[in-house]
């Protein structure tokens, strides 16, 4: 029966499925020639099979370290699969606390080799605000997110996850890594990640890292229209944020 059964089995299928399978056991992630080495899939298919699922963002490509790891959807299906997530459940219940007293929209992301995936998002009630999704990605030099994230980090670390060129989407997007080393420093002084127009013009964010048994396993951002954020707002916001970072951290540290 398993042999007949076995028989109506997509391979196609099978062998993403085979990958997503081997990449889970990686934390680390693969390189291209270990992932072809332990499946023996051909590397004429295996190249389009990788590029594929990383365009979906079900595995994450590193080009500094040139290996291949789970991506933020195949994170998202295993949240769902694992039913309600009492940490990230309750992490969500602080970003709509956040949201309700000050009216911008909160985002939660997490480190994805050098880019920011955001994985939970609530919006603003304003009709006036950010429009993203939750699985989108960012390089993380130029998030709020991302630069709390990687103020935890040393200099040698850093190096590692930023990209030999650094992409401009506004004129405002830092394009020097001593410029936001200098920032991280200044994050770690404060406790506060900005994004003054980096990523969209006229869109600013306040992040602050988000600790899980000691690590800065996550990034909780508020953003807004940046006519909107003025110094009462600003002070605000940073106080919401440190206070559901205190509350969110508190049963873990």
């Amino acid at each position: 029966m398993e042999a007949e059964d076995s028989t109506k089995l997509h391979r196609a299928t099978c062998r993403v499925l085979e990958l997503l399978g081997l990449l889970s056991k990686y934390e680390d992630g693969l390189t291209f020639t270990d992932v072809q080495r332990m499946t023996d899939i051909p590397k004429g298919t295996l190249s389009p099979m990788l590029h594929t699922m990383e365009y979906m963002n079900y595995i994450s490509y590193d080009a500094v370290s040139g290996r291949y790891a789970i991506g933020v959807n195949t994170y998202l299906a295993g949240k769902v699969y694992g039913g309600s997530d009492p940490e990230l459940h309750f992490i969500i219940e602080e970003m709509h606390r956040i949201v309700d007293a000050c009216g911008e929209t909160c985002q939660l992301g997490m480190l994805e080799g050098g880019n920011v995936a955001y994985i939970a998002k609530v919006d603003s009630p304003s009709p006036i605000r950010l429009i993203s999704d939750v699985g989108k990605v960012f390089p993380a030099y130029c998030t709020a997110i991302g630069k709390a994230i990687l103020s935890e980090k040393t200099r040698p670390e850093v190096n590692r996850l930023l990209p030999k060129k650094f992409t401009s989407f506004t004129a405002n997007t830092i394009t020097s890594a001593n410029v936001l080393w200098d920032q991280l420093l200044e994050v770690r002084r404060t406790g506060f990640a900005h994004d003054y127009e980096e990523i969209t013009d006229g869109v600013t964010c306040v992040a602050v890292p988000i600790h899980i048994n000691g690590k800065a396993m996550y990034g909780m951002s508020v953003t807004t229209p940046s006519y909107r954020l003025d110094d009462t707002k600003l002070r605000l916001i940073e106080s919401l944020l440190a206070s559901a970072q205190q509350r969110i951290e508190s049963p873990h540290n």
